[in-house]
């Protein structure tokens, strides 16, 4: 869902993704259960090991679940990887 902000004069400036709801991928249910230590060491490692910048990691992690964005396939496997859990257990999508 977007809200629309807006100027003094009641225009609209920009559109801005809202953060709130269900999101696509399980990647900020799984950075928030990490330990202070391991989070760092997550922000820091992962963006590396899957070729992109923390913001695309960031963006990845705020998809809403009904966007037609997604994630390179090779991405979440590296994602699933790092995190240990089951290839096709990141998505929230419903089978």
């Amino acid at each position: 869902m977007k809200k629309l902000v807006a100027n003094k004069k009641n225009t609209v400036v920009r559109k801005v993704q809202d953060k709130t709801g269900p999101k696509k991928f399980k990647l900020l249910e799984l950075m928030n259960n990490l330990t202070h230590s391991a989070y760092k060491a997550m922000r820091k490692d992962l963006p590396k090991l899957i070729g992109k910048c923390i913001n695309t990691l960031d963006n990845y992690s705020y998809i809403p679940i009904d966007s037609n964005e997604d994630m390179p396939y090779h991405v979440a496997l590296k994602i699933e990887k790092y995190f240990g859990i089951e290839p096709g257990s990141l998505s929230n999508l419903p089978i």
